[in-house]
């Protein structure tokens, strides 16, 4: 039986994390993709290359895939009913987008009769974005069809340690959708989410004890991303890893890491040799010089970066939990309050807020914390008064 594999999205780590291990495993690949200028790229050319920094000999042509835009709701739903596995990459916010055409795959699948499992597998930097999809989902659905959901959709949560960035100038005029991506080739999986057989894919490993597996790359891998970007931003950076080899910001990045990691082996009993590597692997790998990334990009929707369960705001509230002085993320937080950029709604919507009703009103309406927590006066300090620039 052909494998097959609908992939929504078409962006960089969908073409060059999720198609490449996909590719690997012997999928045919259908995306699913908003943008219609890049869905018409991606037909025109039909095929594109993934570039792997610093070991070139693994990289690879993507090829035979077929891509729909939304409105093709009929040919989707049809690639769902029958797909072996489904990858959703789009950014969390963009969840609710993609629910009338996965429940429509799943109603035609129930309306087909299949009896194999399908499982969703998520790759979103987001709080808990399969619970959310499966609820999206759910809503709406008959009796019949809700039983088949329950018994047979399995919402996996993943986490994306690969970073995958745009070609060099000289690249792109060769091949427009060709991308760099970092030599890394694992994709954790919440092992106790999949219905029935875990689908073989090259790179995919299911993990026990996943949630907690997943706060602690959210509240170390992307607090430290943090640490870096919004201070770097702030100090004038354009590129990641020039600003997280500021010594600087250096030293901020390992405070963070070191808070976070403070907090995480409290509440989850990590190995404590095993967590402070794992922050250390998280600074390598921003300071690598060959992933050229954009602080454009990784401080991009502060508002949603800033919020309660977030890279920031989550591990510093931990941290309190468990009588640490989150001193270093405070500082984090207060710069990334601090990033104004025209054309990017999220910080748009900070400053706005910001502006209009004050620092007290605004960590209640973007960070969820209430007048009398006590992390309130810990960023209050540190935006008025800790100006790390």
């Amino acid at each position: 039986m052909n494998k097959t594999a609908v992939v929504f999205g078409a962006g960089k780590i969908s073409r060059g994390f999720i198609a490449h291990l996909l590719s690997l495993s012997g999928y045919r690949i259908t995306f699913v993709e908003k943008s219609l200028p890049l869905v018409a790229l991606m037909r025109e050319r039909s095929k594109y290359k993934v570039h792997i920094m610093g070991a070139e000999e693994r990289s690879i042509e993507i090829g035979e895939y077929a891509i729909f835009p939304p409105n093709e709701t009929e040919a989707i739903a049809r690639k769902i009913a029958k797909a072996s596995v489904v990858f959703v990459s789009i950014g969390g916010p963009n969840i609710p987008q993609i629910v009338p055409l996965l429940r429509s795959g799943i109603q035609l699948a129930v309306k087909q009769e299949r009896t194999k499992p399908l499982n969703i597998i998520l790759c979103e930097n987001y709080f808990q974005p399969g619970h959310w999809l499966f609820e999206l989902v759910s809503e709406s659905l008959n009796e019949s069809e809700s039983a088949w959901l329950n018994s047979h959709v399995g919402f996996v949560e993943t986490m994306v340690l690969r970073s995958t960035i745009e070609p060099t100038p000289e690249m792109k005029v060769v091949d427009p959708l060709s991308l760099k991506a970092q030599n890394m080739w694992e994709m954790p999986a919440d092992k106790e989410a999949f219905v029935g057989a875990i689908p073989d894919i090259y790179g995919l490993v299911p993990k026990e004890n996943f949630q907690g597996g997943l706060i602690r790359k959210l509240f170390t891998y992307n607090a430290i991303n943090a640490a870096i970007a919004y201070p770097g931003y702030l100090k004038g950076y354009q590129l990641l890893s020039d600003a997280a080899n500021d010594p600087e910001l250096v030293e901020q990045a390992r405070a963070v890491g070191r808070e976070a990691s403070e907090a995480l082996i409290k509440a989850f009993g990590f190995d404590i040799e095993e967590q402070y590597a794992f922050a250390d692997s998280a600074l390598r790998k921003y300071q690598n010089p060959e992933i050229v990334d954009p602080i454009e990009r990784n401080a991009r929707d502060p508002f949603r970066k800033l919020a309660r369960n977030d890279r920031m705001v989550g591990p510093a509230c931990l941290a309190m939990e468990h009588h640490i002085q989150p001193l270093a993320l405070s500082q984090v937080i207060a710069a990334a309050l601090r990033y104004d950029v025209k054309g990017d709604a999220g910080s748009e919507r900070v400053q706005e807020i910001l502006r209009k009703r004050g620092m007290v009103t605004a960590l209640k309406e973007i960070c969820g914390l209430d007048s009398t927590h006590p992390l309130v006066t810990l960023i209050g300090k540190a935006y008025e008064h800790n100006r790390m620039m």
